[in-house]
């Protein structure tokens, strides 16, 4: 009798990998790492029309030793610190939803040059105070917090099937 060629297939080649659950939560968080990099921007936005929390921080922590900082300056690395993980976070976005292979690498790296965006905002100093307050380091890392569980979620879907 005749085989059919399904029956000839080598038992040990792999199917192609399967869409599943743990790819596309990966999107969706690293959707969200996007939205939250938007959110630090509206954040700044509104503080520096109308609340001017930064501005007024950084005045005080200068006024002792008589300097005048522009605060413009500080919303500018804000604004920077945003756009750059907003504009990684859509590479990231995209070559998780074409289900690329480099996506797990990829998620991590962005997710390391986010946090330590972040931890900029966090941990800069001047004349032994921070320059920006706790706030604006928190609201910077939330989007790598996001990539932490997409990367984890692709990790676990990065397996083959079968």
């Amino acid at each position: 009798m005749r085989q059919s060629l399904s029956e000839n297939r080598s038992t040990d080649i792999h199917p192609p990998e399967p869409m599943t659950r743990n790819w596309r939560a990966a999107a969706r968080a690293v959707l969200l790492a996007i939205v939250l990099s938007a959110v630090l921007v509206v954040v700044a936005i509104i503080d520096q029309t109308g609340g001017r929390s930064l501005a007024d921080h950084v005045t005080t922590m200068y006024a002792p030793y008589g300097k005048h900082p522009d605060p413009s300056l500080l919303y500018g690395l804000v604004y920077a610190v945003a756009a750059i993980g907003a504009l990684l976070w859509l590479l990231v976005l995209r070559v998780v939803q074409s289900r690329g292979r480099s996506a797990p690498i990829l998620t991590v790296v962005v997710t390391t040059v986010t946090a330590a965006l972040a931890l900029l905002l966090l941990v800069s100093s001047e004349y032994g105070a921070q320059i920006f307050p706790p706030l604006w380091g928190i609201l910077a890392i939330l989007p790598a917090a996001a990539g932490i569980l997409a990367a984890v979620l692709l990790r676990r879907g990065s397996g083959r099937a079968g």
